[in-house]
């Protein structure tokens, strides 16, 4: 092969980030499942000491045979109601508690007629002004500080949600990577092949136009095998890519919501590419936004357009849809539709009539 490299050599590359990916995979899950099982152990501990610290406030009683489970919700809210008015019962005396202990000496007990004395009014325009400076601003400080909790606990739940989409994603680029070399590995075995008829032909003086035609069939499948190395390649950089994001997580984990920005900028993107030119007719469309191509299948021929400033700048035709003496003059004609500036969604559709009227698949 070019390049020096063989099938095999890009096998065992294959594997080995396919291995990677999966570890990565299994890192991700491994540390969720053990947050999870964190935050179930702390809710029950929390659950176990309320329960103890409130256990002196019920009364032993028999418990039925059978629990009613449509009565548990009304329990809970009742206990709630319960727990909440104790507290405040329990904060108020020792509130007041120790503002007497502090602010009335034992041995001068103020010897109060009624809520009117003036002493009496005095300590308690004093309390209501320190309920109102102090602990509503404490309360305002913890509702943030709740607020904050809740944000940051969001923010965590949608990195992780990216997390298992791209590793989602970095599996389902390396089955296609396997696929694309399958396929790439097939194409050398046809080409081998190829070479040797051609020169099984030339020994034996078979006339020129079948030597012609197989030179002709050898040219298309050196063609096959380029395009097919070209997307692998652009399927192996976006695998790097993923890769990448993945292994920097634990490393840059503050720079997580810009990747977040930067996917959702990304998928945007190629949802906005597709609506601008989809067909039904167009089969296992796929947009790559930094490279300006699009490729897709259609008739078992497959496509690849490239973009320009001002619209189609090239297209390409390869498969075994168009026989191979009409191959070239449908290429010529879709470049020359594509040259002609208009609608891109138009000269779409002109570009599948044209494969159309070439292609034996019908």
């Amino acid at each position: 092969m070019a390049n020096g490299t063989t099938a095999s050599d890009l096998e065992v590359q294959l594997n080995a980030a396919e291995e990677h990916a999966t570890l990565l995979t299994e890192e991700a899950l491994k540390s969720q499942d053990l947050h999870h099982k964190e935050a179930v152990e702390q809710l029950k501990r929390n659950v176990e000491q309320l329960v103890e610290d409130n256990n002196s406030l019920f009364d032993p009683v028999d418990l039925p045979r059978e629990i009613d489970p449509t009565c548990i919700s009304g329990r809970i809210v009742d206990l709630a109601q319960l727990t909440q008015q104790l507290k405040s019962t329990h904060l108020q005396q020792e509130t007041l508690d120790n503002f007497l202990r502090y602010t009335i000496s034992s041995t001068d007990i103020l010897q109060l007629d009624s809520e009117k004395d003036e002493r009496y009014v005095s300590v308690s325009k004093a309390v209501n002004q320190l309920q109102d400076s102090v602990i509503i601003q404490l309360d305002s400080e913890v509702d943030q500080i709740k607020q904050d909790i809740r944000k940051t606990g969001q923010t965590i739940a949608d990195q992780r949600e990216v997390l298992n989409e791209l590793c989602l994603e970095t599996g389902n680029l390396v089955d296609e990577c396997h696929t694309l070399l399958t396929e790439l590995e097939e194409a050398t075995l046809t080409r081998e092949v190829a070479e040797k008829q051609v020169a099984i032909e030339v020994t034996h003086d078979h006339p020129v136009e079948e030597m012609y035609a197989s030179w002709q069939l050898l040219k298309e499948e050196f063609h096959q095998e380029s395009h097919l190395r070209q997307h692998l390649n652009q399927l192996k950089r976006s695998k790097g890519s993923l890769e990448a994001i993945l292994g920097a997580r634990n490393v840059n984990e503050h720079k997580t919501p810009d990747v977040i920005k930067e996917y959702a900028s990304y998928e945007a993107l190629i949802r906005f590419w597709i609506s601008k030119f989809i067909n039904k007719e167009m089969e296992n469309l796929e947009v790559f936004p930094r490279s300006n191509k699009f490729q897709f299948t259609h008739r078992m021929t497959e496509v690849v357009v490239s973009l320009g400033s001002r619209g189609i700048s090239h297209v390409e035709l390869y498969g075994k849809g168009i026989p191979l003496e009409k191959l070239a003059a449908a290429r010529e004609n879709v470049n020359e539709e594509a040259s002609r500036e208009g609608e891109l969604y138009m000269s779409i559709n002109r570009i599948l009539d044209i494969i159309k009227e070439h292609a034996t698949i019908s």
